[in-house]
């Protein structure tokens, strides 16, 4: 009779601390290593940026911000009101660094979910999968609110699963936490009672216990709620989850699909596309035959993961209903991932004798992928390269065609021209104006809207997927001798090959 895994790695049994220790340390190597030193934050990080660095210099929540998920940018304002600077650099890497910390912590309630499942050495393998998961690495160090989402999502589980009812209403204010950071938490209170009367039928005064745990939910929802309705009008919960089933009702019963701003089949497809695409480099190889084991071993664990999980994808697929092609909304579902995965790798591990080298193997094979995967993701020097040419853009003028994704850092160039940023975001985000040529058949058609709208440069670079009338000047400038190359990026030695050039309006005029 084989030994069990416990009496086969009876250090990792005995040392379950030190273990985690070794996880969280090479976490914080990996993202630190790939940490984006000199780069600024941008899109919606840039946005909690902003909220933060502004409620951190008011002393109270700004008005003038009208998106619903801000408890993380509340949770970072504490945080640069004590790590006060000038320099908008200094902050944002603080916001990184936190995201990096949340993200490494998680371990820690990840474990114990791991743990309610399995042997404490598979446990390590599930916290493994997760903290060294390339994208939650990538994420991690974005600044966004995924870790910390991810963080409360995974205690909430774990304090719901609890043999203690007490604990069990602890995970409904963890819950109700879950809600504050993306509004799209709330959908768990559904899977959360269906199983808490599931689990608590057989308990005196069930109802009576579940009023309990949801006036705790309500209670802790309410402050927020509340302070959200006196600056924007919404609670920035219910009504955007309201919001947003209107708009699915519509497109759904709409009978214009091809111009509804919501299609299920649409949506269906790329949920698909992505679902499966998230999987790769490491989940792919044991989602598959865990899923299958999960559904095979009926007991209230598994129900709640599978329920809970069900749940926690309808954001997703009613964001890709809508054309949102983001993989952030599946984030969420990654610790799940990495707990299903265990099933398939115990499988794996018990038909070997020596089951710690397997254990051993199998970590260094998840690691090795993920670093592989990072190498080919992240290239911080591009993005380097790409604010540089953001700050070309600056020099000459105010107004520029769109160039998306580079273009995200004209968003932050116009942070040189004050000494103290706080309470300059409008003008420092409109020193730049974009326009987006990819509505227009033709160049010409294109420079005599932009011409109107203060367009006096031109930039191109070698993305394929710019209009086709900008590919052609990119590959045949001599054809244009109305626009005048003023940079060339292959100059300076770039990676990023772009071209700026003067629109001469007069030689256009002549042709």
């Amino acid at each position: 009779m084989s030994e069990s895994i416990e009496t086969k790695t009876k250090f990792v049994t005995k040392n379950v601390g030190i273990c985690l220790f070794i996880l969280a340390s090479i976490g914080i190597i990996i993202r630190l290593y790939y940490f984006p030193y000199g780069i600024p934050i941008s899109l919606d990080g840039l946005l909690y940026f902003w909220y933060a660095s502004d409620t951190s210099t008011l002393g109270h929540i700004p008005s003038d911000y009208s998106f619903p998920n801000n408890l993380w940018p509340l949770t970072l304002s504490v945080l640069f009101s004590v790590i006060r600077s000038d320099n908008f650099l200094d902050l944002m890497y603080v916001q990184r660094f936190a995201t990096i910390a949340i993200s490494v912590v998680t371990i820690i309630p990840m474990y114990l979910l791991c743990k309610k499942f399995f042997d404490k050495p598979y446990a390590l393998i599930g916290t493994s999968l997760f903290v060294l998961e390339p994208r939650i690495i990538q994420n991690s160090i974005s600044g966004l609110t995924e870790p910390l989402f991810i963080l409360i999502g995974i205690s909430t589980f774990v304090l719901f699963l609890s043999d203690r009812i007490k604990i069990t209403y602890i995970s409904f204010a963890t819950a109700a936490l879950f809600s504050l950071v993306r509004y799209e938490g709330l959908l768990l209170i559904i899977p959360l009672t269906v199983m808490f009367f599931i689990r608590f039928r057989s308990k005196n005064k069930v109802i009576f216990r579940y009023l309990i745990a949801l006036s705790i939910f309500i209670l802790v929802l309410l402050p927020i709620a509340y302070i959200r309705i006196q600056n924007t009008g919404q609670d920035g919960i219910i009504s955007h989850v309201i919001g947003g089933a209107k708009i699915a009702s519509i497109g759904i019963t709409s009978s214009d699909q091809v111009n509804a701003k919501f299609s299920l089949i649409n949506g269906a497809y790329i949920f698909g596309k992505l679902i499966s695409w998230s999987t790769i480099p490491i989940y792919f190889l044991f989602i598959p035959f865990g899923i299958y084991m999960i559904f095979r071993n009926k007991n209230h664990n598994n129900y709640t993961i599978i329920v809970c999980g069900l749940t926690l994808l309808l954001p997703a697929i009613y964001a890709y209903s809508r054309g949102i092609e983001e993989l952030r909304y599946l984030y969420i579902i990654f610790p799940l991932f990495s707990l299903i995965s265990i099933f398939t790798i115990k499988n794996i591990v018990e038909r070997f004798e020596r089951k710690n080298i397997i254990l051993v193997l199998i970590i260094l094979g998840i690691l090795i992928s993920s670093i592989l995967f990072l190498n080919w993701k992240i290239d911080n020097e591009y993005e380097r390269e790409s604010i540089k040419i953001a700050e070309e853009v600056a020099k000459r003028t105010t107004v520029i065609n769109d160039y998306h994704p580079e273009s995200v850092y004209l968003r932050t160039v116009g942070f040189s021209d004050f000494q103290d940023f706080s309470g300059k975001r409008m003008a420092i985000h409109g020193k730049i104006t974009v326009l987006f040529a990819e509505k227009f058949k033709s160049l010409e058609e294109f420079l005599d809207y932009g011409k109107d709208h203060g367009l006096k440069y031109l930039l191109v670079d070698d993305n394929r997927n710019r209009p086709e009338f900008l590919i052609n000047v990119f590959e045949n400038e001599k054809n244009y001798p109305y626009l005048i190359k003023e940079f060339d990026s292959t100059d300076i030695g770039f990676k990023y090959h772009v071209k700026i050039f003067k629109i001469e309006y007069n030689v256009l005029n002549e042709k």
